[in-house]
């Protein structure tokens, strides 16, 4: 009789690391220390090369990048991957573009590894709108225009129309950051506008 039969199989961990928007030096000092630990590297096509230049030769890379209407690698067969080379490697850094937790899907991982026994652990990123709002010089916040902010996305699932309650963000005293709204950007102003905000 096998006592072991029913234990799940030894594995390692998986890190889920925020790359950031691009610009190594606002990688986070961990995310740069487990880059140079890392046995495997899974990552998404919006990690930029400098960020994976970061990478030590010999490590595995492995791409599962996807793009608007083309996902090379399937979610499912991701989240796959992940618990495959965590029961393979000690240290598996899932690296995706800007922060894991904001559009990114990671907390789709998240529950897939949890699911297997597969120990994980969350490694913020600087998110796109935070960053690219710096960089240009826009605050999303401001005394006296602007007292919060709202992240929605533009893209949702299995390519259907933008479903958005655009009432709830006509609100001319936040800020509105859409994520992954440029296909259907006619539709999203519209949308605001119809909703009262300005045409401008």
């Amino acid at each position: 009789m096998n006592l072991h039969a029913h234990l799940p199989p030894a594995s390692g961990i998986v890190y889920l690391v925020g790359a950031g928007p691009g610009d190594p030096d606002l990688l986070t000092l961990k995310a740069h220390r487990l880059l140079q630990q890392a046995d495997v590297v899974v990552h998404d096509r919006l990690v930029s090369a400098r960020v994976l230049d970061l990478i030590p030769s010999g490590v595995t890379r492995l791409p599962v990048g996807k793009e608007s209407g083309h996902h090379c690698v399937p979610q499912d067969r991701i989240n796959a991957i992940l618990v495959e080379q965590a029961r393979r490697h000690a240290r598996v850094v899932r690296l995706k573009g800007g922060d894991p937790f904001v559009f990114g899907r990671g907390s789709e991982e998240a529950l897939h590894l949890r699911h297997h026994g597969i120990p994980f652990e969350v490694v913020p990123g600087i998110t796109a709108a935070v960053a690219c709002s710096a960089y240009a010089v826009v605050p999303l916040t401001h005394r006296g225009l602007s007292h919060g902010v709202q992240f929605v996305t533009g893209h949702f699932r299995d390519n259907r129309d933008v479903d958005i309650d655009w009432r709830s963000l006509a609100n001319p005293d936040l800020t509105l950051v859409i994520y992954m709204g440029l296909a259907p950007l006619a539709q999203i102003c519209t949308g605001l506008a119809a909703a009262g905000l300005p045409p401008t």
